[in-house]
């Protein structure tokens, strides 16, 4: 029994799959400034209008007894927490991105899209209809929503119903823990990407918000608010009467820094309108794709499987209507058989059980007539006994055979 057991445990232990490290969380930056600890301080103590704290003179942190001895003291560690390196000289010490850009966001807010589109809801609301450009645009330049920008409707003079925050209400916006930013709604590495550029087409047709930002309207968190599908991008790059032919989706360069255009670059799916063929397939492709199916079939499936609106269809368009071209008018009645026994993947690949079925339940034309081929068959059985299996059991010779050496005794 004890034996059985181990057995079994082996057993389950061999099958399971091994479990994959999860990736390491990045780094929090140590010299930011923590929230948690400094919780018993009202928000309002630090952030007393629309500016970085610390920007008036390093008010409000050095107004009051929390960090005299850091300013009165060295420049030291402290002095990271806003600027990107200790020095004694001030405009040798230049100060970071405020909101920080890293990988981490301190006390994220909640917002829902879906409620500030909604136009009959901010109309009865402050009066008018709320807008991308309301938020994401000051003095024709594209901007990150601030709290100046959320005060137009939040502030207390506004008189919003009770149950919605205003501008001293930090918690009924800002959650209370920090989250991990994604890197779809922070363009990094090599891409790049101007908003300033994208206003209107070459025609100058003006490009409206909605035609990238198309979940927008009905995202009600950062969660379900993506960034905007390569997809997107297409309809425009590949048309010639929006974008210039040095701006289409196949130049890499106009949007990858690092990377080129190459005789042999095949763009990505993604990359290519619904109807353009990648590059590789040339007129001998239709003949050699064989080889390049079986080795990259989820590649296939990009196009001939209606997952990126391809008129097209998949493989049967072609493998139904078209036999291989081995499936000679001698194929049948001669090179099927040697064939089919050498490799029945091959023939499952179009054909299914009941299709042999249905011929081989047929008489073989090399059978003749019954009352001729009783006397000659022995030839064939010799020649090729396993021919006959194939339609006939092991015990349907011994019917026949059974019988006459019955009667020969007699």
């Amino acid at each position: 029994m004890i034996r059985r057991l181990l057995i079994g445990v082996l057993l389950v232990t061999a099958c399971t799959p091994a479990r994959r490290a999860d990736a390491p969380l990045p780094p929090q930056d140590p010299t930011r400034m923590s929230h948690a600890r400094h919780r018993q301080i009202p928000c309002n103590g630090c952030h007393r209008s629309s500016k970085r704290p610390g920007a008036e003179d390093h008010k409000p942190c050095d107004d009051g007894a929390c960090h005299k001895k850091e300013f009165l003291g060295t420049p030291g560690l402290f002095c990271l927490v806003c600027h990107e390196r200790v020095t004694t000289l001030p405009l040798a010490a230049p100060l970071k991105d405020y909101p920080t850009r890293d990988a981490w966001q301190a006390l994220p807010p909640v917002f829902s899209h879906k409620q500030h589109m909604d136009a009959s809801r901010m109309e009865n609301r402050v009066g008018f209809h709320v807008a991308c450009a309301d938020c994401h645009t000051r003095d024709g330049q594209k901007v990150r929503p601030d709290h100046t920008t959320c005060s137009r409707c939040h502030a207390a003079e506004v008189g919003l119903p009770t149950r919605v925050p205003r501008m001293e209400d930090c918690a009924g916006c800002h959650q209370g823990a920090a989250r991990l930013r994604t890197r779809a709604r922070v363009i990094l590495g090599d891409l790049q990407f101007e908003h300033e550029r994208h206003l209107t087409d070459r025609k100058g047709v003006p490009i409206r918000c909605e035609d990238c930002h198309r979940a927008s309207v009905a995202s009600t968190s950062y969660d379900d608010h993506p960034a905007p599908r390569v997809e997107n991008c297409v309809n425009c790059h590949d048309d010639g009467a929006r974008t210039p032919y040095a701006m289409r989706m196949r130049v890499c360069a106009t949007c990858h820094r690092e990377r080129h255009q190459t005789l042999t670059t095949i763009a990505p799916r993604s990359h290519l309108t619904a109807t353009e063929r990648p590059i590789d397939h040339t007129l001998a492709f239709r003949r050699d794709h064989a080889a390049a199916a079986e080795r990259e079939t989820q590649r296939c499936a990009a196009c001939h499987a209606m997952m990126s609106g391809n008129p097209r269809q998949a493989c049967d368009e072609c493998h139904k209507t078209m036999q291989p071209a081995d499936h000679r008018i001698t194929w049948r009645e001669l090179d099927h058989g040697p064939e089919a026994a050498a490799s029945r993947d091959r023939c499952a690949t179009c054909h299914v059980v009941e299709f042999c079925s249905a011929c081989h339940s047929q008489r073989p034309r090399s059978h003749g007539l019954p009352s001729s081929f009783v006397d000659g068959h022995g030839f064939f059985a010799r020649r090729n006994p396993r021919a006959c299996l194939t339609c006939h059991g092991q015990t349907f010779c011994l019917d026949c055979h059974t019988a006459a050496s019955a009667r020969r005794i007699r």
